[in-house]
């Protein structure tokens, strides 16, 4: 028990050496903190900051052709620009997105995500935390309103994103607050192959 406790103890001690990204789940959707989509929770002083919409893991190895998604904040936050990424037409009005791109949006690093998006803010006060959300536009493309890509291979596919945290009722990012992460289920086993 206490070689369990100490490899725990050790673990814990290096988890924020190396990050790596939070959602595991594919087509993902979120804000982060960071191009790799390693952060969704952090501090901040007031003053000004940015943050990356970013799809992870996405199933269209030729890129992401257009994308549609609500981005709202709640809290002591303000928005200041949206930078939506390559030669683009946005026919949305903010807080909602509907992006065209003329070529398909991919990764040039090695992590499996895709920034679509940067967003800079303005933290007014660190009393109370700033959170950022996501959901589906009121004009949406699939049948049920959530969140959506077109495939960079063919834009006739319409792809579902689905939200970092779980749904639109948790927000994706945090700031000064608790943090609201993705969850991957680990067996008993799995854990104890890690000290193997």
């Amino acid at each position: 028990m206490r070689k369990l406790l100490l490899a725990l103890f050790i673990l814990s001690a290096f988890a924020g050496v190396g990050q790596a990204q939070l959602d595991p789940d594919d087509d993902g959707i979120g804000i982060y903190f960071d191009p790799c989509a390693c952060n969704n929770c952090i501090s901040m002083d007031v003053g000004a900051h940015r943050g990356f919409l970013v799809i992870t893991h996405p199933t269209s190895p030729a890129g992401v052709h257009g994308w549609e998604a609500k981005v709202w904040t709640t809290g002591p936050i303000l928005i200041t620009s949206v930078d939506v990424m390559g030669q683009n037409i946005n026919i949305g009005t903010p807080p909602e997105y509907m992006v065209g791109v003329v070529d398909p949006l991919i990764n040039p690093f090695t992590y499996p995500a895709v920034v679509i998006a940067i967003f800079d803010f303005y933290i007014t006060s660190t009393a109370t935390p700033s959170m950022f959300f996501i959901d589906g536009i009121r004009f949406h493309s699939l049948p049920d309103k959530q969140p959506a890509y077109l495939d960079g291979s063919d834009s006739n596919i319409i792809k579902k994103l689905q939200q970092s945290t779980g749904g639109v009722a948790f927000p994706v990012a945090t700031i000064n607050g608790d943090c609201a992460v993705a969850i991957q289920g680990e067996t008993w086993g799995g854990v104890k192959a890690l000290f193997r």
